[in-house]
């Protein structure tokens, strides 16, 4: 039964490719204020997983409840929701405050001033006039999550954010992380294979491996 701290619920999430399972019968709860580390090798079905969450595939079976509403019935709570799904992609010809700019234009009602707002909180605001073609790696990934913050979400999920960083760039993106939920209260989902980036932030977590949950908790 869903409280009202549960951000985030699925039961007995499932995803199949054919005869392949890559989710099957999950079972998490995110609650308010969480840093919730999803933890799994490479192929684990995270990936799947944050998709089906956030509705951009159809679960095979089972439910996705995102603030108390179910998500095939109600996607209106998906507006209260950031993400940023395996790699971010930019129009690299142009500055990444314009990709904020045109990132923020489909979403709709947001300021401008917003977009100030989300470099700053991710330490781009004296980059945000430069072609993305000159940005690092991990300024990229900064750029995603500046575009995954742009409609300040109540959940943010995080997919693999660390994944090629050098050890500054994903020690930047733990104290990113830390400072949204600390500052701003925050939920945040984190996926990540590296178990040592999930337990220096996660308060709760979770482990799955082969599509199937093996513990969650504290």
């Amino acid at each position: 039964m869903d409280t009202p701290d549960t951000i985030l619920k699925t039961t007995r999430l499932t995803k199949r490719f054919g005869k392949r399972f890559a989710v099957r019968d999950l079972d998490i709860d995110v609650l308010r204020g969480d840093i919730y580390g999803f933890l799994g090798p490479n192929g684990a079905g995270k990936s799947t997983t944050i998709r089906m969450v956030l509705s951009l595939i159809r679960p095979t079976a089972g439910r996705v409840s995102l603030f108390g509403a179910d998500i095939a019935s109600d996607r209106s709570v998906l507006g209260r929701v950031g993400g940023l799904v395996e790699k971010p992609d930019f129009y690299l010809y142009l500055s990444g405050r314009r990709n904020l700019e045109i990132i923020a234009a489909l979403y709709g009602a947001i300021p401008a001033k917003r977009i100030d707002e989300v470099l700053a909180l991710v330490g781009l605001s004296d980059r945000g006039g430069d072609r993305v073609k000159a940005y690092s790696h991990g300024m990229k990934q900064r750029l995603g999550i500046a575009q995954a913050l742009l409609p300040n979400p109540d959940l943010l999920i995080l997919d693999e954010p660390t994944n090629g960083l050098d050890p500054q760039g994903m020690k930047e993106v733990r104290e990113l992380i830390r400072t949204l939920n600390a500052e701003r209260g925050m939920t945040i989902f984190l996926s990540s294979h590296l178990l040592n980036e999930i337990e220096q932030v996660a308060t709760r977590m979770c482990i799955l491996h082969r599509g199937e949950l093996i513990v969650q908790g504290a």
